[in-house]
Protein backbone atom coordinates (compact mmCIF):
# COMPACT_ATOMS: atom_id res chain seq x y z
CA UNK A 1 0.00 0.00 0.00
CA UNK A 2 1.19 3.49 -0.64
CA UNK A 3 1.57 6.36 1.45
CA UNK A 4 -0.06 9.41 1.03
CA UNK A 5 2.68 11.98 1.78
CA UNK A 6 1.26 15.67 2.62
CA UNK A 7 2.14 17.99 -0.20
CA UNK A 8 2.61 21.80 0.14
CA UNK A 9 -0.49 23.03 -0.92
CA UNK A 10 -0.98 26.90 -2.76
CA UNK A 11 -3.78 28.05 -2.23
CA UNK A 12 -5.51 30.22 -4.91
CA UNK A 13 -8.13 33.08 -4.40
CA UNK A 14 -9.04 35.50 -6.93
CA UNK A 15 -10.55 38.96 -5.80
CA UNK A 16 -12.30 41.55 -7.35
CA UNK A 17 -13.56 44.71 -4.77
CA UNK A 18 -14.96 42.06 -2.29
CA UNK A 19 -13.56 42.44 0.88
CA UNK A 20 -15.66 41.76 3.19
CA UNK A 21 -16.38 37.90 1.24
CA UNK A 22 -12.61 37.86 1.14
CA UNK A 23 -12.12 37.98 4.79
CA UNK A 24 -15.06 35.44 5.67
CA UNK A 25 -12.76 33.54 2.87
CA UNK A 26 -9.66 33.98 4.86
CA UNK A 27 -11.12 32.96 8.11
CA UNK A 28 -12.43 29.73 7.14
CA UNK A 29 -9.22 29.07 5.34
CA UNK A 30 -7.63 29.65 9.20
CA UNK A 31 -9.43 27.24 10.71
CA UNK A 32 -8.38 24.14 8.48
CA UNK A 33 -7.28 20.72 10.02
CA UNK A 34 -4.23 20.48 7.92
CA UNK A 35 -0.43 22.01 9.26
CA UNK A 36 -0.20 25.38 8.04
CA UNK A 37 3.39 25.19 7.42
CA UNK A 38 2.22 22.98 4.65
CA UNK A 39 0.40 25.62 3.09
CA UNK A 40 0.06 28.82 1.51
CA UNK A 41 -2.62 31.11 0.72
CA UNK A 42 -2.11 33.79 -2.34
CA UNK A 43 -4.93 36.47 -2.33
CA UNK A 44 -4.53 37.51 -6.34
CA UNK A 45 -6.42 41.46 -6.53
CA UNK A 46 -8.01 42.04 -9.58
CA UNK A 47 -7.91 45.26 -8.93
CA UNK A 48 -4.84 46.10 -7.49
CA UNK A 49 -4.80 50.04 -7.93
CA UNK A 50 -7.20 49.51 -4.71
CA UNK A 51 -5.50 48.51 -1.99
CA UNK A 52 -6.72 46.43 0.75
CA UNK A 53 -8.67 47.59 4.01
CA UNK A 54 -6.83 47.97 6.95
CA UNK A 55 -9.37 45.62 8.55
CA UNK A 56 -8.30 42.59 6.31
CA UNK A 57 -5.41 40.47 8.71
CA UNK A 58 -3.55 38.35 6.57
CA UNK A 59 -1.86 35.12 8.14
CA UNK A 60 1.74 35.17 8.11
CA UNK A 61 0.63 31.83 5.11
CA UNK A 62 -0.92 34.67 3.08
CA UNK A 63 0.63 36.91 0.27
CA UNK A 64 -1.09 39.48 -1.21
CA UNK A 65 -0.53 39.76 -4.84
CA UNK A 66 -1.98 42.12 -7.72
CA UNK A 67 -2.88 41.49 -11.21
CA UNK A 68 -3.96 44.08 -13.73
CA UNK A 69 -5.71 42.12 -16.52
CA UNK A 70 -9.21 41.79 -16.28
CA UNK A 71 -10.78 38.43 -15.30
CA UNK A 72 -10.69 35.80 -12.59
CA UNK A 73 -8.67 33.85 -14.87
CA UNK A 74 -6.06 36.16 -15.71
CA UNK A 75 -5.74 36.31 -11.34
CA UNK A 76 -5.54 33.29 -11.50
CA UNK A 77 -2.65 32.74 -13.66
CA UNK A 78 -1.52 34.96 -11.80
CA UNK A 79 -1.69 33.17 -8.99
CA UNK A 80 -0.05 29.89 -10.47
CA UNK A 81 2.73 31.45 -11.99
CA UNK A 82 3.89 32.77 -7.89
CA UNK A 83 2.68 29.23 -6.00
CA UNK A 84 5.63 27.37 -4.44
CA UNK A 85 2.59 24.14 -3.88
CA UNK A 86 2.86 21.05 -5.74
CA UNK A 87 -0.96 20.82 -5.37
CA UNK A 88 -2.92 23.95 -6.33
CA UNK A 89 -6.57 24.34 -4.98
CA UNK A 90 -8.70 27.16 -6.16
CA UNK A 91 -11.52 28.87 -4.25
CA UNK A 92 -13.64 31.64 -5.25
CA UNK A 93 -13.14 34.90 -2.46
CA UNK A 94 -17.08 34.46 -1.34
CA UNK A 95 -16.19 30.63 -0.56
CA UNK A 96 -15.77 29.53 2.84
CA UNK A 97 -14.41 26.30 3.42
CA UNK A 98 -15.41 23.30 5.99
CA UNK A 99 -12.53 22.73 8.55
CA UNK A 100 -11.94 19.56 6.96
CA UNK A 101 -12.18 20.60 3.25
CA UNK A 102 -8.10 20.57 2.61
CA UNK A 103 -7.85 17.51 4.16
CA UNK A 104 -10.68 15.61 2.79
CA UNK A 105 -9.87 16.64 -0.81
CA UNK A 106 -6.41 15.80 -0.32
CA UNK A 107 -6.81 12.39 1.56
CA UNK A 108 -9.39 11.82 -1.76
CA UNK A 109 -7.01 12.81 -4.31
CA UNK A 110 -4.62 10.01 -2.96
CA UNK A 111 -6.95 7.32 -2.58
CA UNK A 112 -8.58 7.40 -5.83
CA UNK A 113 -5.30 8.10 -7.81
CA UNK A 114 -6.55 11.26 -8.74
CA UNK A 115 -5.11 14.44 -10.45
CA UNK A 116 -7.36 17.10 -9.97
CA UNK A 117 -10.74 16.77 -7.22
CA UNK A 118 -13.57 18.87 -7.72
CA UNK A 119 -15.16 19.08 -4.43
CA UNK A 120 -18.90 19.77 -3.10
CA UNK A 121 -20.52 23.09 -3.18
CA UNK A 122 -23.56 23.88 -0.41
CA UNK A 123 -25.31 27.14 -0.69
CA UNK A 124 -26.34 29.48 1.89
CA UNK A 125 -29.24 31.96 2.02
CA UNK A 126 -30.28 35.03 3.78
CA UNK A 127 -33.45 33.74 4.73
CA UNK A 128 -35.53 30.93 6.12
CA UNK A 129 -37.89 32.26 3.52
CA UNK A 130 -36.16 32.14 -0.15
CA UNK A 131 -36.29 34.93 -2.55
CA UNK A 132 -37.16 33.90 -6.47
CA UNK A 133 -33.69 34.29 -7.29
CA UNK A 134 -32.24 31.98 -4.20
CA UNK A 135 -35.43 29.42 -5.13
CA UNK A 136 -33.35 29.20 -8.96
CA UNK A 137 -30.05 28.97 -7.47
CA UNK A 138 -31.24 26.43 -4.97
CA UNK A 139 -32.64 24.32 -7.86
CA UNK A 140 -29.44 24.78 -10.40
CA UNK A 141 -26.65 26.45 -9.00
CA UNK A 142 -23.22 24.57 -8.91
CA UNK A 143 -24.02 20.99 -9.80
CA UNK A 144 -20.82 19.62 -9.56
CA UNK A 145 -21.19 15.97 -9.29
CA UNK A 146 -23.11 16.02 -13.08
CA UNK A 147 -20.05 18.08 -13.97
CA UNK A 148 -17.62 15.81 -13.45
CA UNK A 149 -19.43 12.81 -15.04
CA UNK A 150 -19.07 15.19 -18.30
CA UNK A 151 -14.89 15.02 -17.14
CA UNK A 152 -15.83 19.51 -16.12
CA UNK A 153 -15.90 20.98 -13.11
CA UNK A 154 -16.28 24.52 -11.46
CA UNK A 155 -13.02 26.48 -9.88
CA UNK A 156 -15.35 27.59 -6.82
CA UNK A 157 -13.88 24.20 -5.32
CA UNK A 158 -11.18 22.23 -7.28
CA UNK A 159 -7.91 20.71 -6.36
CA UNK A 160 -5.21 19.83 -9.03
CA UNK A 161 -1.96 18.36 -9.27
CA UNK A 162 0.89 21.14 -10.23
CA UNK A 163 1.98 18.84 -13.26
CA UNK A 164 -1.33 19.00 -14.65
CA UNK A 165 -1.01 22.94 -15.05
CA UNK A 166 2.69 21.72 -16.75
CA UNK A 167 1.28 20.11 -19.21
CA UNK A 168 -2.12 21.49 -20.32
CA UNK A 169 -1.01 24.84 -19.88
CA UNK A 170 -3.29 27.65 -17.90
CA UNK A 171 -6.88 29.13 -18.18
CA UNK A 172 -7.70 30.79 -20.96
CA UNK A 173 -7.62 34.45 -19.93
CA UNK A 174 -9.62 35.56 -22.67
CA UNK A 175 -12.67 34.00 -21.34
CA UNK A 176 -14.69 36.12 -19.28
CA UNK A 177 -16.61 32.39 -18.06
CA UNK A 178 -16.53 29.11 -19.01
CA UNK A 179 -12.98 29.12 -18.49
CA UNK A 180 -12.62 26.37 -15.97
CA UNK A 181 -15.17 24.42 -17.85
CA UNK A 182 -12.83 24.60 -20.30
CA UNK A 183 -9.62 24.21 -18.58
CA UNK A 184 -10.76 20.96 -17.00
CA UNK A 185 -12.36 19.55 -20.23
CA UNK A 186 -8.59 20.01 -21.82
CA UNK A 187 -7.09 17.93 -18.85
CA UNK A 188 -9.84 15.05 -18.75
CA UNK A 189 -9.22 15.22 -22.87
CA UNK A 190 -5.54 14.58 -22.33
CA UNK A 191 -5.80 11.65 -19.79
CA UNK A 192 -5.46 13.33 -16.47
CA UNK A 193 -8.15 11.74 -13.54
CA UNK A 194 -11.05 14.26 -12.52
CA UNK A 195 -12.83 12.78 -9.25
CA UNK A 196 -15.25 14.51 -7.25
CA UNK A 197 -15.57 14.74 -3.38
CA UNK A 198 -18.64 15.43 -1.46
CA UNK A 199 -17.25 15.32 1.61
CA UNK A 200 -14.26 18.44 0.40
CA UNK A 201 -17.40 21.52 1.66
CA UNK A 202 -16.79 24.82 1.08
CA UNK A 203 -20.11 27.66 1.67
CA UNK A 204 -21.26 29.54 -0.80
CA UNK A 205 -24.02 32.51 -0.79
CA UNK A 206 -26.90 32.26 -3.13
CA UNK A 207 -27.26 34.89 -5.12
CA UNK A 208 -30.48 36.54 -4.05
CA UNK A 209 -31.40 38.98 -6.93
CA UNK A 210 -32.81 38.57 -10.47
CA UNK A 211 -30.66 41.45 -11.37
CA UNK A 212 -26.92 39.69 -10.22
CA UNK A 213 -28.64 36.24 -11.71
CA UNK A 214 -29.10 37.92 -14.77
CA UNK A 215 -25.97 39.49 -14.94
CA UNK A 216 -24.16 36.22 -14.70
CA UNK A 217 -26.55 34.73 -17.46
CA UNK A 218 -25.24 37.18 -19.90
CA UNK A 219 -21.72 36.77 -18.60
CA UNK A 220 -21.92 32.70 -18.79
CA UNK A 221 -23.75 33.03 -21.90
CA UNK A 222 -20.39 35.12 -23.67
CA UNK A 223 -18.57 32.13 -22.18
CA UNK A 224 -20.06 29.21 -23.77
CA UNK A 225 -19.98 31.21 -27.25
CA UNK A 226 -16.25 30.88 -27.01
CA UNK A 227 -16.11 27.43 -25.03
CA UNK A 228 -18.31 25.78 -27.74
CA UNK A 229 -16.88 27.86 -30.70
CA UNK A 230 -20.32 28.79 -32.11
CA UNK A 231 -20.38 30.14 -35.38
CA UNK A 232 -23.83 30.81 -35.46
CA UNK A 233 -27.03 32.31 -33.66
CA UNK A 234 -29.01 29.23 -34.34
CA UNK A 235 -26.49 26.85 -33.18
CA UNK A 236 -26.56 28.66 -29.63
CA UNK A 237 -30.22 28.99 -29.46
CA UNK A 238 -30.20 25.38 -29.23
CA UNK A 239 -28.25 24.69 -26.77
CA UNK A 240 -29.76 27.31 -24.66
CA UNK A 241 -32.79 25.58 -25.13
CA UNK A 242 -31.92 21.96 -25.22
CA UNK A 243 -31.27 21.77 -22.09
CA UNK A 244 -34.72 23.06 -20.78
CA UNK A 245 -35.97 19.52 -20.83
CA UNK A 246 -33.48 18.61 -18.80
CA UNK A 247 -33.92 21.07 -16.11
CA UNK A 248 -37.43 21.31 -16.09
CA UNK A 249 -37.13 17.26 -15.05
CA UNK A 250 -34.71 17.73 -12.45
CA UNK A 251 -37.04 20.68 -11.23
CA UNK A 252 -39.72 18.39 -10.41
CA UNK A 253 -38.00 15.70 -8.88
CA UNK A 254 -36.68 18.21 -6.21
CA UNK A 255 -38.38 16.80 -2.99
CA UNK A 256 -36.23 19.00 -0.84
CA UNK A 257 -38.06 22.02 -2.57
CA UNK A 258 -41.05 22.90 -1.94
CA UNK A 259 -44.13 23.86 -4.38
CA UNK A 260 -43.51 27.96 -3.99
CA UNK A 261 -40.02 27.64 -4.33
CA UNK A 262 -39.94 24.89 -7.45
CA UNK A 263 -42.44 27.51 -8.95
CA UNK A 264 -40.21 30.62 -8.14
CA UNK A 265 -36.84 28.25 -9.91
CA UNK A 266 -39.03 27.58 -13.18
CA UNK A 267 -40.06 31.11 -13.68
CA UNK A 268 -36.61 32.51 -13.07
CA UNK A 269 -35.49 29.56 -15.32
CA UNK A 270 -37.46 31.26 -18.18
CA UNK A 271 -36.74 34.36 -17.38
CA UNK A 272 -32.76 33.41 -17.95
CA UNK A 273 -33.40 31.67 -20.85
CA UNK A 274 -34.11 34.82 -22.40
CA UNK A 275 -31.36 36.60 -21.23
CA UNK A 276 -29.42 34.26 -22.58
CA UNK A 277 -30.65 34.01 -25.78
CA UNK A 278 -30.82 38.04 -26.17
CA UNK A 279 -26.77 37.77 -24.69
CA UNK A 280 -26.39 35.61 -27.62
CA UNK A 281 -28.10 37.67 -30.52
CA UNK A 282 -25.94 40.75 -28.76
CA UNK A 283 -22.86 39.83 -29.14
CA UNK A 284 -23.38 37.80 -32.55
CA UNK A 285 -24.97 40.74 -34.29
CA UNK A 286 -24.10 43.32 -31.99
CA UNK A 287 -20.19 45.16 -31.48
CA UNK A 288 -20.02 44.16 -27.52
CA UNK A 289 -17.70 42.37 -26.85
CA UNK A 290 -17.13 39.21 -23.98
CA UNK A 291 -14.25 41.35 -22.12
CA UNK A 292 -17.07 44.56 -21.71
CA UNK A 293 -19.37 42.08 -19.79
CA UNK A 294 -19.72 42.97 -15.98
CA UNK A 295 -17.85 40.93 -13.93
Amino acid sequence: MSIFVRPIVSVIVPTYRDWGSLEKCLRGLARQDYPSDCVEVLVVNNAPQESAPLGIILQNYVRLIGETAPGSYAARNCGIAEAEGEVLAFLDADCVAEPVWLKTALACMGTHGADLVAGHITLFYQDNKLTPAECYEKAFAFRQAKNVEQGVAVTANLIVRREVFEAVGNFDEGMMSGGDFEWTRRATAAGYRLTYCPAAVVRHPARSTLASLAQKARRVSAGSMVLHDESGALQGSGRVMGNFGNDLRELLKRSDMSWRERSWAFGVLVYLKGIKLHQRLAMRFGTRKARELPR
